[in-house]
């Protein structure tokens, strides 16, 4: 997210300091993150190469969540995010953005969004207050999902880069993954099912204050 697009969010107090602070680190991170791009284009990876490494850390990582490896699942799911960041990075380095590309990322993240929660949800690791991992796990994919479809539904109506919010799927890995390594998965679920449809909430605020 660019900061100056942070202008079209609603401005809802804590939320919108933390997408400040969030836009900065990326701006700051990107010259890192165009050298490492920059290392594997020259090793010979393609973007396409590494979202299919991300597809594969990231069923590893659910597979490790079912049985119960917590922090094993939390390294896998590391990486799905590290790979994740790098093939769009190659692509641009590269010159390989493709309209292609961009849909096999987004179908690959959708697979992986779901077979990691499904993994989750299997193993029993997001029971927290009262509720199952089925009520838990089932409320942050459905949440993950509509982030992605409100995103596009609103783009597609006219609304620029549709990105305000603090649940994009960046954020959503790194809180799952370090709730895994402490063994905290339970809460990052839950933290992650809030957010989720908070984001949804407010992009389709942006969305109704931008069209209409």
């Amino acid at each position: 997210m660019e900061v100056e697009n942070l202008a079209f969010n609603p401005g809802w107090g804590i939320e919108w300091v933390v997408q400040v602070v969030l836009s900065r680190a990326r701006e700051r991170a990107r010259p890192f993150v165009e050298r490492l791009a920059r290392e594997f284009a020259g090793a010979g990876f393609t973007p396409n190469a590494l979202t299919l490494l991300g597809l594969f850390t990231g069923v590893v990582a659910s597979i490790f969540f079912a049985f119960g490896e917590e922090q094993l699942a939390g390294i896998f799911l590391l990486a799905c995010g590290f790979f994740d960041l790098m093939d769009g990075a190659v692509a641009r380095v590269r010159g390989m953005v493709t309209g292609f590309g961009g849909v096999l990322d987004s179908v690959m993240d959708r697979y992986v969004d779901f077979f990691v929660m499904f993994g989750i949800i299997y193993g029993g690791l997001a029971e927290a207050f009262g509720l199952s991992s089925l009520i838990w796990g089932g409320a942050a994919l459905v949440g993950s999902f509509m982030v992605s479809y409100v995103r596009a539904r609103g783009e597609a109506a006219g609304v620029p880069r549709l990105d305000v919010g603090i649940a994009e799927r960046g954020e959503r890995i790194l809180l799952l993954s370090f709730g895994a390594l402490v063994g905290w998965t339970n809460y990052a679920v839950v933290l992650v099912a809030v957010l989720t449809h908070l984001t949804v909430i407010q992009r389709v605020v942006v969305v109704f204050r931008a069209i209409s």
